[in-house]
């Protein structure tokens, strides 16, 4: 009978130091969700802010403006278009 005294105390706290360890590893699991979300959206925002440069830099006015002041290009004249 005294066994199964000691044995029962002994299964409860190895139960008990599971449950201790759960906890701990649902609280780091937590935290690490925490950071991931944290780091998504600063992801989001940077994504956001590079289409919305993309967008502007690859305007058309803006490259037929590159064009013709760096490039010295200008839209072909009638005589210079050859259709097939």
């Amino acid at each position: 009978m005294r066994w199964l005294v000691g044995t029962a105390c002994a299964v409860l706290g190895l139960m008990a130091a599971a449950q201790v360890w759960l906890s701990h590893q649902r609280y780091e699991l937590a935290q690490q969700h925490q950071d991931v979300l944290r780091q998504m959206n600063a992801e989001r925002k940077a994504l956001q802010q590079l289409r919305l440069e993309m967008a502007s830099i690859t305007r058309p006015e803006r490259l037929r403006e590159l064009a013709e002041r760096r490039l010295d290009m200008h839209p072909p004249r009638p005589e210079q278009v050859v259709r097939l």
